[in-house]
């Protein structure tokens, strides 16, 4: 059950279910309203504006908006879109086309899941949410009693979980911010890291008031607020070991660890690789894995995967790859690619496996190679692109029935300010999903959908220690209302992690699914412990 909500499911990367192949199915479906079930996104709705005479301010606020591959892959975000003008745009096309959009709900989503998997005829099914998914997954185990004929739930698998009881415009303020007190937590519970750097939450907090009122300067670079804010506003990769030691040095007015951090000097290595089905000894696919794990996996690792494999069908495939990595990644990360790339040959594409199936894929689906079909198969190719992009309009379906309706701007407000590290909080995205329902007459869910999950179906909890989007305290509550999981923090994690996280989390989620009763081995997450930069290290 993919995330969003909006993102599809049949787009998705299936490698990371190869060890439970052998004797599981695996089922993709997309949810109502996204990839091909109905999809309800700015992209449909442009094409029904264009059909339709739309009034020209719609029609351009909506290219602004859509994710076009060849004319528009950058499209402006939610926070810089007319998203008033856009919701009465959509609504009326949508409506127009005889839909009722009441009816793209969770609840509706996960009757459609117990659904399809009845006329599948299987007698059980265990269940993969990610991110929304694991809202969705959490509705099909709190009504599975009401679900006429059901199949047995086995077993189910949240993956970065937030809880249907979670108010996603409270949530917004703290996306860049509650992985901070859980590094520095961490840092405080290693022996080491503590008599180096003892008392941090209290001197993080002195550091970026003291940046409020004056930036540090040193050796003629300046660092504001901002900049710092912006470093540890994330912490990917094998960051975290770091981040001590640089508020360390910045309280001192020494920028040697922020700048080796700014700079992808330290901190790039991933904590563990993933080896999923990527043969790192063909440079074609070491290249796909760095660039997935450079942009940190997730929906947009989905994608840029894609990206990449149909840049290899071009007759420049090296100057395809490249122009992927430009329009995608900025900074560091663009240029240490950009960099790989170089060493990357004609030799080397021609001799990949990788690229020889990828060919041979598409030699197959392109038959005679008649010009008309090939032009056929370039648009299906970009309608399947456009297919794994979120699909907006649904997004705005499912918060403005089940989210929107129960809080006010004013509770993100209190959010940002009961938390340890303001400066790290941000209220543009809480003002924008604030005014999400504008010209959106979507009905309310009844407030029940609020209500803690009760079920007794095995769960397995997957929550990465710095998931800025369902951080470590939402995952700790799904634990707290199912009384059969397992939750398994995993160290220097982000969001999305039997995917991305790394082999040791696949084979925690695989052995859990093959046996959901059985004790679960957790030993290899030791190897993922942060290494903490000490005083004096690399000097």
């Amino acid at each position: 059950l993919s995330g969003g909500p909006g993102t599809n499911a049949t787009g998705q990367p299936i490698h990371i279910y190869q060890h439970l192949r052998a004797d599981h199915d695996i089922v993709l479906l997309d949810q109502r309203g996204t990839g091909f079930s109905q999809r309800l996104g700015y992209e449909e709705c442009l094409v029904l504006a264009l059909q339709n005479d739309a009034p020209a301010a719609q029609i351009e606020a909506l290219q602004a908006a859509a994710y076009i591959p060849v004319e528009n892959p950058r499209p402006l975000g939610l926070d810089e879109l007319d998203v008033p003008l856009l919701n009465e745009a959509c609504w009326d096309r949508f409506t127009e086309q005889g839909l009722d959009l009441n009816q793209f709900t969770t609840a509706n989503n996960a009757q459609d899941m117990v659904e399809l998997v009845k006329a599948l005829n299987y007698d059980s099914f265990a269940v993969h949410g990610v991110s929304y998914g694991t809202r969705l997954a959490m509705t099909i185990m709190n009504n599975m009693s009401a679900y006429d004929a059901a199949p047995q739930l086995r077993s189910v698998v949240l993956d970065s979980p937030i809880p249907p009881s979670i108010y996603t415009l409270d949530s917004f303020p703290r996306r860049a911010h509650d992985h901070m007190p859980q590094l520095l937590a961490e840092c405080q519970a290693d022996a080491a890291c503590r008599q180096a750097y003892p008392n941090l939450d209290t001197r993080l907090a002195a550091l970026l008031n003291g940046l409020e009122e004056e930036p540090i300067t040193a050796d003629g670079v300046t660092v504001t607020l901002d900049d710092v804010v912006k470093q540890l506003g994330t912490v990917p990769s094998s960051q975290a070991g770091y981040v001590p030691k640089m508020i360390a040095e910045l309280e001192a007015g020494t920028l040697d660890t922020y700048l080796a951090l700014r700079d992808g000097i330290v901190g790039t290595d991933p904590p563990e690789n993933y080896v999923g089905d990527w043969d790192r000894s063909d440079p074609v696919q070491a290249f796909i894995a760095d660039a997935v794990d450079a942009i940190g996996g997730g929906n947009a690792g989905s994608e840029l995967i894609l990206n990449l494999t149909v840049s290899l069908l071009d007759a420049d495939p090296l100057a395809a790859l490249q122009a992927v990595v430009m329009e995608t990644f900025t900074g560091d990360a663009g240029d240490q690619l950009i960099t790989q790339l170089g060493t990357l040959t004609p030799e080397a594409i021609a001799a990949s496996p990788y690229v020889a199936q990828v060919q041979a894929d598409f030699a197959a689906e392109a038959g005679t190679g008649d010009p008309e079909e090939l032009a056929r198969l370039e648009l299906a190719k970009q309608r399947q692109a456009v297919s794994i992009y979120l699909a907006w309009p649904f997004f705005n379906a499912i918060h403005c029935a089940e989210d929107i309706p129960f809080r006010r701007f004013e509770d993100a407000v209190n959010s940002l300010n009961d938390l340890a590290f303001p400066q790290l909080g941000n209220l543009v995205s809480s003002q924008t999903l604030a005014d999400l329902c504008l010209n959106w007459p979507m009905e309310a869910a009844p407030v029940q959908v609020k209500d803690p999950v009760s079920s007794s179906v095995p769960a397995l909890i997957l929550q990465g220690a710095y998931d800025p989007r369902t951080p470590v305290w939402m995952g700790k509550r799904a634990a707290r209302e199912l009384e059969n999981s397992t939750y398994v923090l995993v160290p220097q994690a982000g969001h999305e992690i039997w995917g991305f996280a790394g082999d040791c989390t696949g084979q925690i989620a695989t052995a859990f699914v093959q046996d959901p009763d059985a004790e679960l081995d957790l030993s290899c997450m030791e190897a993922r412990q942060p290494q903490w930069a000490l005083p004096g290290d690399g000097e």
